[in-house]
């Protein structure tokens, strides 16, 4: 603290003193996630290209397949030589496993903060900080730089770059409808059957240190469709997002995007013990007509409310357990029970063991025993019980993927269209009703889509504008190399800013 009264003291730095807001780092850390041929690659390279030449930013690629192949050393699996590209990819995805599986989950993204880190030192990241005998201090230095990781597929890998780079990380997720991606696949000569595993395994491993596309994407700031031949197409939407991250005064939210936000700030209504979901119907003109949220239903029609003075959602009923879990629990020791008296079990089979197998089958997704109304049924039944027309060919938002009993409701009501954000592996929406449900754009089916645009989590922080849109009564010129990022965090710690006020008072006080 004398260090710093001195420093205040010191006239050369009292001119000196630096306003917080030239404290504000501009830096980006850019990752992308999608399912194999989605086009993360492509997304990186026009993602890059946009900053750099449009916004003034000096870009830094980082490919998760190049350390995987730099580290294959530490595993068992061979990445290099005359690989075709079907094994190619088999043989990153072995090794990618095998280094999670010995260093953690967590290791390439790891390593990808590592040689960010060293960029920062081989590229003049930092600078004296200025203080009076500081004895060679070093501070962050102000650069427009952007870190594009290309790509992530697990969930560790994902927390350790938020955790290490805060507000300042964003997530694309880059995704393309089934058949295109296999149609992609065929363009590099993979096989259907070589196509089939590739994609099932990069979406979503069983082994618990395989990948987990599926799991990553949902958790996306950005929602990027990539299914046409047109680079154009790509790049429209993603100057779009990057105008909304730096702030345009003309940014507003598409209609898909203030639907969606709807059905999430109604899914952070729901008490339900499992997952919180929300739901919003649109009609043709884009009208909201609906709203949903998956909880408990109360007598005289709707569900409980926090402010009802008799709540009886499952957090305050029955020791606040979930029904659903205390049903499928009994139901495992009913099975076992009828398995031993009906003498079909092994003599030595333990009760544990036989409940795992049984946990291990179709029998662990049961959802018949919930209490709650599904998001999706409760919005359709809002509709209903208001009396309002408009069901009949509207659009129904989801911020997760419809169960095949909601999916059924859904054909049934007349809806069209449904946007979701979040995958829902249980659901056999597909499987049980093929002949009316579809994945692409087939506009016989009710199509069951997902969802383009701003992450909602993201709409107030992106699209509140705090101070107007206008200068001298006319709408704020936009200049990309001048725009700073709408999220900014401090290049200091805390105690720097402490520093900084207290030095600033002692200016007061001298006068």
């Amino acid at each position: 603290m004398q260090q710093t009264l001195e420093m205040a003291s010191n006239q050369e730095y009292k001119n000196k003193l630096p306003e917080f807001e030239d404290r504000l780092s501009e830096e980006l850390v850019i990752a992308l996630v999608g399912p194999i041929s989605s086009g993360c690659t492509t997304t990186a390279e026009e993602i890059e290209r946009i900053l750099e030449n449009e916004f003034g930013y000096t870009a830094y690629r980082y490919k998760l397949s190049d350390i995987i192949r730099s580290d294959s050393n530490r595993t068992n699996t061979k990445t290099a030589g005359n690989l075709s590209f079907s094994d190619g990819v088999s043989a990153l995805q072995k090794a990618g496993d095998e280094l999670r599986e010995k260093f953690g989950n967590g290791y390439l993204a790891s390593k990808v903060v590592e040689k960010i880190s060293k960029t920062r030192h081989e590229k003049d990241g930092f600078q004296d900080s200025g203080e009076k005998g500081s004895q060679g201090d070093r501070v962050a230095k102000k650069h427009r730089w952007v870190h594009i990781i290309d790509s992530i597929k697990h969930p560790d890998e994902l927390k350790i770059l938020k955790q290490t780079y805060g507000e300042i990380f964003w997530l694309f997720g880059v995704f393309a409808p089934m058949q295109i991606r296999k149609e992609r696949l065929k363009d590099v000569e993979v096989s259907d059957v070589d196509a089939a595993q590739i994609i099932t395994r990069d979406y979503s491993e069983a082994d618990k240190y395989g990948q987990k596309v599926k799991d990553v994407f949902h958790q996306s700031d950005f929602f990027i469709r990539n299914d046409s031949q047109s680079k154009e197409i790509l790049s429209a939407d993603i100057q779009r997002f990057l105008a909304v991250m730096f702030g345009s005064p003309s940014r507003t939210p598409t209609k898909d995007e203030s639907s969606m936000y709807s059905a999430y700030a109604e899914a952070c209504r729901s008490a339900c013990l499992s997952r919180q979901v929300g739901a919003a119907v649109v009609n043709s003109s884009g009208d909201l007509i609906g709203l949903g949220r998956n909880d408990v239903p109360r007598v005289d029609g709707g569900l409980y409310e926090a402010t009802d003075k008799k709540d009886s959602r499952c957090y305050a009923w029955k020791n606040g357990q979930c029904h659903n879990d205390s049903r499928k629990d009994k139901l495992y020791g009913d099975i076992y029970k009828q398995l031993e008296s009906r003498g079909l079990l092994k003599s030595n089979s333990e009760q544990n063991q036989v409940i795992e197998a049984v946990k291990s089958t179709d029998v662990k997704a049961l959802i018949e025993y919930s209490r709650a109304v599904h998001a999706e049924m409760d919005a359709i039944i809002s509709i209903a019980r208001t009396n309002k027309p408009g069901l009949m060919g509207a659009v129904l938002y989801c911020t997760t993927y419809p169960c095949h009993s909601c999916a059924r409701h859904i054909v049934a009501s007349g809806i069209k269209k449904v946007f979701f954000i979040e995958p829902y592996p249980k659901s056999l929406a597909l499987e049980l009703h093929s002949d009316s449900i579809d994945s692409s754009n087939d506009k016989g089916k009710v199509q069951f889509l997902q969802y383009m645009g701003v992450a909602p989590k993201n709409m107030l922080k992106l699209f509140k504008v705090e101070k107007g849109r206008k200068a001298s009564g006319k709408i704020e010129p936009f200049d990309k190399k001048k725009s700073k990022p709408v999220v900014r965090v401090s290049l200091d710690d805390y105690t720097m800013h402490e520093k900084l006020v207290v030095a600033r008072l002692q200016q007061e006080l001298d006068g």
